[in-house]
């Protein structure tokens, strides 16, 4: 094994992907109620996923889009948008292989912290922390994969 930074970035071993780094795309957060916060038992949320990959020369990017809106009765209540990115180097997948992990194992990669920083964002806003439930990555590669739109919507649970 040889690395090429000083903290290991970069390095390659003998496995077959490599995250050479990650980071937040963008973020928004929107808080019409503040500073009246609401009770996590009185909020409906509606949550969506989107899984994006695109080649950056010899590197793949991942960006998972999370968008989550809370409402009470018709009023809205809060959203987060947030699209959080890795860069991975994807070494010697076939091409099968390299479409499901971009679609379906680096988002699971990126998925703890996609939820931290919904949860910051929501607690920092004064609300309920918003801890969302992993999304079912494999039957959303599936779906894309065949075309479907009958995915089933995302679980959130608060805290």
């Amino acid at each position: 094994m040889s690395g090429t930074g000083p903290s290991g970035a970069g390095v390659r071993d003998d496995r077959n992907v490599v995250l050479h780094s990650r980071y937040i795309k963008d973020l928004s957060f929107e808080n019409p109620c503040a500073p009246v916060a609401a009770a996590k038992e009185d909020l409906r949320f509606d949550v969506s996923v989107q899984i994006n990959g695109e080649r950056r020369g010899d590197l793949h990017e991942v960006v998972l889009s999370i968008a989550v809106t809370a409402t009470k009765g018709t009023e809205s209540v809060f959203s987060v948008e947030l699209s959080y990115a890795g860069l991975f180097d994807v070494i010697a997948l076939s091409r099968e292989d390299r479409s499901r992990f971009i679609l379906c194992e680096a988002p699971r990669i990126l998925f703890p912290w996609v939820d931290r920083i919904v949860a910051d964002v929501t607690r920092d806003g004064d609300l309920p922390q918003l801890n969302l439930s992993p999304p079912d990555f494999a039957a959303l590669y599936e779906a894309k994969r065949t075309g479907r739109q009958d995915v089933d919507r995302d679980r959130v649970s608060t805290k």
